[in-house]
């Protein structure tokens, strides 16, 4: 264990970075008067405190590896250092909502979980009222430096982690398929926090263009990059009823849903005709495309027990279509109005672009349309065979020939998709005497890092679970945005042995 307490210290001196750049934005709202007294004015000392007590506790990890080299790092202290990476970030980012908002600890690792793994769902029922501007501000912080990953951070910024640093590389990066990166990990991390910090800035700018005040600007452009979803208002996106700022968070999310890989690949060989030739990619367009399409004729007219309750014009049905396509494929979860009062042909949809969600290499969440591809040409190529079994088939992505190791991986992860969610549905129905719609639909929410609950049945809201299972909830929420294996191989025997 002393092999990964050294850079485990390090990724906490970066948490503390982040704690006192927000505990130095509280001083500046008092210095200039935005502060709103009983709220924001308890912030100072309780996020200098967790900056405090975060950075003591990343010294007291760093001195006791000191001794030991980073670059020495073996593929299995790789997958036991992503595992503890997360898990401490989770549990230490929890400080400021324990010491600021005084929330109860499993309801702040639950939402501290929630953030850093860019899940978005939350238990705070009033946001505006309950958590301070500086809170808010390291809560879109959380997200931001989820979605990217901060193991991809710690690997950008040291890279020279030995034969673990390309399996943290990978057990960070969700999907099967890195296309268009380079083989040095290093650089490929620089490159993709590079153009992580660029977009982020981008949509910071549009969004204060289109009206938003700056400070709510800069927190939503953190959520929306890193497809988080968390909002600085109780109403989400909907607070601000504006077409331009939903069209910009639209258009930056389904951006933030494409391969981050593919994006530099087309940067480096300057060929935008690389974006047809993905596979990946075109098959997320016409999913998008044909998505909207669907919503817009679909929910023209709402209706609820009979009572015409929405009766939109078309451009006003291809708006709502359009955040509502951008907000669930991309798992951000940002709202606009209550989609569970879509017929049910709007909301299977909306369940089929939660189980998809976006491409490979992106900070989008849900099983990843690379795999759906691989699972379709897999069945196609089954059939092929039960016809001509003579004849040799290939499965192929992106036109190469993929290798039966990979086409393994995706079977088993979606076997442990499939049987993570139906145990914890199970768990959560046994715990809570909730109904199976509802302890599906927060199980989904979690393992795909969606956000939005389907089958609440009220406020989209995590708080009236008890504390061990908002804890299970908070597992599940890193065991999915790690994709089951770096969590699972901390139970297999092998990886403990000397």
């Amino acid at each position: 264990m002393l092999r990964v307490s050294r850079p485990t210290g390090v990724v906490l001196f970066g948490l503390a970075a982040g704690m006192l750049v927000c505990a130095l934005s509280a001083v500046g709202f008092a210095l200039v008067g935005y502060v709103r007294p009983g709220i924001d004015d308890r912030a100072i000392g309780a996020m200098f405190a967790s900056a405090a007590l975060t950075a003591i506790s990343g010294a007291g990890l760093y001195w006791s590896g000191a001794r030991l080299e980073i670059a020495d790092l073996t593929r299995r202290d790789a997958f036991v250092l992503t595992a503890a990476i997360w898990l401490a970030a989770s549990l230490f980012g929890a400080l400021p909502y324990v010491l600021d908002a005084g929330m109860h600890p499993a309801d702040a690792i639950f939402e501290a979980a929630s953030g850093f793994t860019t899940t978005g769902a939350t238990v705070v029922g009033e946001i505006q009222a309950t958590l301070s501007r500086p809170l808010l501000l390291w809560r879109s912080l959380t997200q931001w430096l989820g979605g990217m990953g901060i193991v991809v951070l710690f690997v950008a910024f040291f890279p020279r982690v030995g034969a673990g640093g390309k399996k943290m590389f990978e057990a960070e990066v969700p999907g099967p398929v890195a296309s268009g990166l380079v083989p040095r990990i290093g650089e490929t991390a620089m490159w993709l926090y590079a153009m992580y910090v660029t977009l982020t800035m981008v949509e910071c700018a549009a969004l204060i263009g289109c009206g938003m005040p700056v400070f709510e600007a800069i927190c939503h452009a953190f959520t929306t990059v890193s497809t988080g979803g968390f909002s600085t208002r109780d109403a989400s996106a909907g607070a601000f009823d504006s077409a331009s700022i939903e069209v910009t968070l639209s258009l930056f999310m389904l951006a933030a849903g494409v391969n981050f890989g593919l994006y530099y690949g087309v940067l480096r060989a300057r060929k935008p005709s690389l974006f047809l030739r993905s596979s990946e990619f075109r098959a997320y367009v016409l999913l998008v495309l044909a998505s909207i399409a669907m919503f817009t004729l679909m929910n023209r007219q709402l209706y609820v027990d009979g009572e015409l309750i929405a009766d939109r014009s078309w451009p006003q049905s291809v708006r709502y279509a359009l955040f509502t396509t951008a907000t669930f494929i991309t798992s951000t979860g940002y709202g606009t109005e209550d989609y569970m009062q879509f017929a049910p042909p709007s909301l299977a949809l909306v369940l089929l672009l939660m189980f998809v969600g976006g491409c490979a290499g992106s900070t989008a969440g849900g099983m990843k349309l690379s795999r759906i591809i691989l699972v379709l040409e897999t069945l196609r190529s089954q059939v092929r065979r039960a016809v001509r079994p003579n004849v040799i088939q290939v499965v192929r992505l992106e036109g190469r020939a993929v290798e039966p190791q990979l086409l393994l991986e995706v079977s088993a992860f979606l076997c442990l998709y499939v049987a993570s969610l139906g145990l914890g549905t199970w768990l959560v129905v046994l715990w809570e005497g909730v109904p199976l719609g509802t302890g599906f639909g927060a199980v989904l929410t979690c393992i795909s890092n969606m956000g939005p609950a389907p089958f609440h049945g009220g406020v989209d809201n995590f708080a009236v679970y008890g504390p061990p299972t908002k804890l299970a909830f908070s597992y599940a929420m890193v065991l999915g945005r790690l994709e089951f294996m770096a969590l699972l191989a901390l139970v297999v025997p092998d990886v403990w042995e000397a």
